[in-house]
């Protein structure tokens, strides 16, 4: 999956947004999903969610009557959203999530099927990081190599 996300603390100010209060949970699954290469088709692949309930879990703020209202997403959606971006358990229980971050600690002892949307979601965003960190021009070099192709 996903490399470790780590918050940033100096940027803890989530208070408001529309008006309304943002979930720090929800404002850090924020972060870390940009920071994770993955699209809305990907996160809500690798989470088996909907689009709209993961949007919402992100923006924490979901519309009723034309009106933002706080919107904490349920503890299996936060925990599915976690693992796929990289944030911590422990990370869930410092927003005071026990109960996400508990399904979490579950879920990370379970096998793992390649073969699932987020197994799949996942080697696709390593692949995104690993890529990056290489030129063109290495990984055609290292390429050729591994072909016995001395060209």
């Amino acid at each position: 999956m996903t490399t470790a996300y780590t918050p940033d603390d100096d940027n803890l100010d989530f208070d408001n947004k529309y008006g309304v209060g943002i979930p720090v949970e929800c404002a850090e699954l924020q972060r870390a999903y940009q920071h994770s290469g993955l699209t809305a088709a990907d996160r809500s692949a690798a989470t088996g969610a909907s689009v709209g309930t993961v949007c919402i879990a992100l923006a924490g703020i979901r519309y009723r009557d034309g009106q933002p209202r706080t919107a904490k997403p349920k503890d299996e959606v936060l925990a599915k959203l976690a693992s796929v971006l990289g944030v911590s358990a422990h990370l869930l229980r410092v927003f005071r999530r026990e109960r996400a971050a508990e399904l979490m600690n579950e879920t990370e002892f379970a096998a793992v099927d390649l073969e699932t949307p987020a197994a799949i979601a996942g080697r696709r965003v390593l692949a995104k990081q690993i890529l990056a960190v290489f030129s063109t021009e290495e990984l055609e070099t290292e390429v050729r190599r591994r072909s016995g192709d001395s060209a």
